[in-house]
């Protein structure tokens, strides 16, 4: 998402410089309309929040006023970039001989590139938004359609077999804003009064799969999976194994994982707590030793400069073999 909004830039720029263009080649003001009609949709497509979204929004007058405003600030923006292209020109003293169609044709580009590279919906399922205002806008909608979209999964019964659950939780789960549905499962499961034995084993396997952590779609999937897993004995030996292989084979993704600290804290708690649990005493040493071993993983590859060797070295020192 960090190149798309880059070249989002550079669509932005191509969509700047056709009035540019415009002024310096002496245009007349007539050529304003089709400027002003191109940063309208870019600005729709751009900032969708902005705009009346329905029929019956249509019809009210703030709707009219604010959409009013919105094309009379183009049109001010448009003027003032082409009055900046003729300054320019003036100042050179080059007035170049443009067919009308080019300057036309440069702003025109910036369309279909911001269309390609800019969802502000699909955005904010993911949690990305381009300002507080966008924000403001979206992120509720998307906080609710995230929490809607996990009630399958939390009516689950505890008796569902993993496999059925471990499937619905990657249907469930496929979508761009599985950022946001994992954060609502986390929250959800935090409750002490809710089991959920089987969701919880499937979300920290699906939070945890390279393809997952890997290209960093999910952001904090490790840290999230580590707070369902957290506690639980059964839960940790099934992270801790899958923790430490991640850590070492993607160390540039250690932000997303609990912190170190956390990670001590962790490994100090009682975690022949659970009642559910019948941990020998040595296993539940062996998930101490990890969980230290993991948090010196992680704060070896987020020291600035660390190479992956070192990272992998720290991980590998974790008794992965006796907690799998």
């Amino acid at each position: 998402m960090t190149t798309r909004l880059r070249l989002l830039k550079v669509a932005a720029v191509l969509l700047y410089s056709g009035p540019l263009f415009a002024g310096l080649s002496g245009f007349g003001w007539g050529i304003v309309a089709p400027f002003v009609a191109m940063f309208v949709v870019w600005l729709m497509m751009l900032r969708p929040e902005q705009w009346p979204s329905t029929a019956q929004e249509w019809a009210t007058p703030a709707a009219w006023l604010s959409a009013l405003i919105q094309v009379l600030s183009q049109v001010l923006l448009v003027v003032i970039l082409m009055a900046t292209g003729r300054g320019i020109g003036a100042l050179a003293g080059f007035l170049p001989v443009l067919n009308p169609i080019f300057p036309l044709a440069v702003s025109f580009m910036a369309l279909p590139l911001c269309r390609m590279l800019w969802n502000a919906y699909e955005a904010a399922d993911r949690g990305i938004f381009l300002d507080d205002e966008a924000e403001a806008a979206q992120a509720p909608r998307a906080a609710a359609q995230a929490a809607a979209a996990i009630v399958p999964l939390l009516n689950l019964p505890d008796t569902a077999p993993d496999a059925e659950v471990a499937a619905l939780v990657n249907r469930v789960m496929q979508v761009p804003g599985a950022a946001l549905r994992l954060k609502a499962l986390t929250a959800a499961l935090a409750r002490p009064d809710r089991s959920h034995a089987a969701l919880r084993r499937a979300l920290v396997v699906w939070a945890s799969e390279p393809e997952v952590v890997a290209p960093g779609l999910v952001p904090d999937s490790m840290r999230r999976a580590f707070s369902i897993a957290d506690g639980n004995a059964d839960l940790l030996r099934l992270y801790l194994p899958r923790a430490v292989a991640l850590i070492a084979a993607f160390p540039d993704r250690a932000p997303d994982f609990p912190t170190p600290e956390r990670l001590r804290e962790a490994a100090e708690q009682d975690l022949g707590a659970d009642p559910a649990s019948d941990l020998p005493a040595h296993l539940r040493a062996d998930l101490r030793d990890g969980l230290r071993a993991l948090a010196q993983a992680v704060e070896t590859a987020l020291r600035p400069g660390a190479a992956p060797a070192e990272a992998h070295a720290g991980a590998m020192a974790a008794p992965s073999a006796r907690i799998a």
